[in-house]
């Protein structure tokens, strides 16, 4: 068996303007001039950002993308750049290599600005095809400075795991994948690594006829993301305490610091061992791009929502911001070394739903997106509608509300549920005209509904969606002024409100089932009406469990972690109850650090009559709008 070194593949990072014909330069610049996808083996392809453009104009412009050279390269169309570059925005080429011969390869991706006077801006590619001997296997680097490209040669039918470790005694290991029915090679991304470390790793076949064959020892050695970007994260395991196994999967917000890592995942000791950074982020002030939230789905690949924070559009009386040309607003699912898969832009979703007869416009996916057992992306975004006599307000007046989209596999929208047609505009306990400010979506599979989080109606409500069939009825509301009558507690004070990050507990999910949510506590009133934060009492956040009943109507505190005041989390943050019984949350919004940047902390404490800490991390650096503890980086593996 053959043993090749571990390449280090990266683009180039010039910036290099068009260049021009008559001496006039264009507004669009690349961030490189070539890029090499290295060895790849025969019978395999690799997807990778190749080049990002960014515009310097006030307009949009028009690009057209070609290529020449080996057939061996392609432009993944769907993820990549279309036919027109907005005003100050950027957007990348995703390029496919899938080698035809052994050697070196080469191509030319040509760039024009399309009816300017610029001319032609050229990424020159290259790589070489690789041929594997039965049993073989080696290792590459990808654009993600954590993440190593494992190739296998299979020796019959059977499944693929890899083993990896800072010693050949390994420790970790990837998720088995088959292998394909004609006997071509298996890729896979080997990631849960720390950086500038050297790491062993080696595949193990399992044969579907019996035994295993086990590939030999290869090295690798990681780099790392710029120090500049990266969080300080500090982490305590009390003495005694075991927390949760796994890893923390986080997804950070509203950082001071330029490109800071908005998503990553730590392990317990606090190590980041994996990133996400996109070259297609905007910086337009309150309209830059951030991340919320990002999800690891069970194909292994991560679900992520790019925008920029959905208040920044929303109207302030009557007014509405429209967001700067060219800000990135999208869905996208990547693999573990960040490369496009596929996604949706908002101009997409609304050409669609207009094709589609709907009338409204969306301006900005926010939030969150939930991915159903059939592979559908439920969506989130918000419209804008005037409104006429509304009690006790201006007429007209631009209510923003949300609207949730169901997209099929080909990211085709098939069922949409508007909130103006379901919710009563004269209801607004808070933060009007920004009525809804719904901030989660979560499948419910014993029944096939709906459960969504509206923050500024304090309420979870259930949508009668019944995988896609479904009329769209509110089956329910729970909170403060909703259907059900709160048992072992008081109400209204002990209610939920202004909340973020429902989850629920165990496998029943309708009828009779427990739930938890991150009670932030804005607007928290008590029985006199008096509303927190005024000089009645401190606003307060709590975690609680409630058991809810739909047959008695009835909905029980069995556990309620009151945040200690100074803690108190006015947004963001979610809650879950682990495996091992344990409660987590995420308090996002912390009072900032000694430097001034933003904090958070992710807590994990026993749900018991005097809680204990188990475990806490802290960072500094943003807010840390989700967290999440997952087994591994794959599906079905715990770490």
């Amino acid at each position: 068996m053959k043993s090749l070194a571990a390449l280090t593949l990266a683009a180039a990072t010039l910036t290099v303007p068009f260049l021009a014909g008559c001496g006039k330069s264009s507004s669009i610049s690349a961030n490189a001039t070539s890029f090499d996808f290295g060895n790849t083996a025969l019978h395999t392809s690799e997807n990778r950002v190749v080049v990002t453009l960014t515009s310097s104009s006030s307009s949009t412009t028009n690009i057209k993308t070609s290529l020449t050279g080996d057939s061996s390269f392609s432009v993944d169309s769907g993820v990549s750049c279309g036919s027109a570059l907005a005003a100050d925005g950027s957007c990348s080429i995703v390029v496919t290599y899938t080698p035809q011969n052994t050697g070196a390869e080469t191509a030319q991706l040509h760039i024009q600005e399309s009816g300017g006077t610029s001319g032609t801006q050229v990424v020159s590619l290259s790589g070489t095809g690789t041929t594997l001997s039965a049993g073989d296997g080696m290792v590459t680097a990808t654009n993600n400075p954590l993440v190593a490209l494992y190739t296998y040669a299979p020796t019959g039918p059977g499944t693929v795991y890899v083993k990896f470790g800072t010693t050949t005694s390994y420790g970790l290991k990837t998720w088995a994948v088959p292998t394909p029915t004609n006997g071509d090679p298996v890729t896979i991304y080997v990631a849960g690594m720390t950086a500038n470390t050297t790491y062993h790793m080696s595949a193990t076949e399992t044969l579907t006829a019996g035994g295993t064959v086990q590939d030999q020892d290869h090295t690798f050695t990681t780099s790392s993301f710029p120090s500049a970007i990266l969080p300080t994260i500090t982490t305590t395991t009390a003495s005694g305490a075991t927390p949760q196994p796994g890893i923390e999967l986080v997804s950070a917000s509203n950082s001071k610091i330029p490109g800071y890592l908005e998503a990553y995942a730590t392990d317990l000791k606090g190590n980041i061992i994996w990133g996400y950074n996109y070259a297609d982020r905007t910086s337009n002030g309150s309209f830059s791009t951030i991340v919320q939230p990002i999800k690891l789905l069970p194909n292994g690949d991560m679900i992520v929502v790019l925008s920029y924070p959905s208040s920044q559009n929303l109207p302030s009386s009557n007014d509405l911001v429209t967001p700067p040309s060219g800000t990135t607003d999208l869905i996208r699912e990547i693999d573990l070394a960040g490369n496009p898969i596929k996604q949706i832009t908002m101009a997409q979703l609304n050409s669609e739903l207009a094709a589609a007869g709907y009338k409204f416009t969306l301006y900005d996916f926010h939030h969150d997106v939930a991915v159903l057992p059939n592979g559908h992306w439920i969506v989130l975004a918000n419209t804008i509608n005037s409104e006429t006599g509304l009690t006790g307000e201006p007429s007209p007046i631009n209510v923003a509300g949300d609207v949730i989209v169901d997209l099929d596999t080909n990211l085709k929208p098939v069922w949409v549920w508007n909130e103006f047609d379901h919710l009563d505009l004269n209801r607004h306990p808070m933060n009007f005209p920004d009525w809804t400010h719904t901030n989660a979506v979560v499948y419910s599979p014993t029944d096939g509904n709906l459960l969504v989080s509206i923050r500024h109606q304090n309420w979870l409500i259930k949508i009668n969606y019944d995988n896609g069939k479904g009329n769209g009825d509110i089956l329910w509301h729970l909170g403060h002024q909703g259907n059900f009558t709160l048992e072992n507690g008081t109400a209204p004070i002990d209610w939920f409100y202004a909340q973020h990050g429902p989850h629920f507990i165990g496998t029943t999910t309708a009828g009779n089932f427990d739930i938890t949510v991150m009670d932030n506590g804005d607007d928290r009133v008590d029985s006199s009406g008096n509303v927190c934060g005024s000089s009645s009492f401190p606003c307060y956040s709590t975690v609680p469990i409630l058991n809810v009943n739909t047959s008695t109507m009835t909905a029980t505190l069995k556990f309620q972690y009151k945040v200690p005041t100074a803690d108190y989390n006015a947004w963001g943050g979610n809650a879950e109850v682990l495996g091992n019984g344990d409660l987590e949350f995420d308090l996002c919004n912390q009072p900032p650090a000694s430097n001034g940047e933003y904090t958070s902390n992710i807590e994990e404490i026993t749900p018991t009559s005097t809680p204990q800490t188990v475990w806490t991390m802290h960072e500094v650096g943003a807010n840390l709008y989700r967290a999440k503890r997952i087994p591994s980086l794959y599906p079905g593996v715990q770490w």
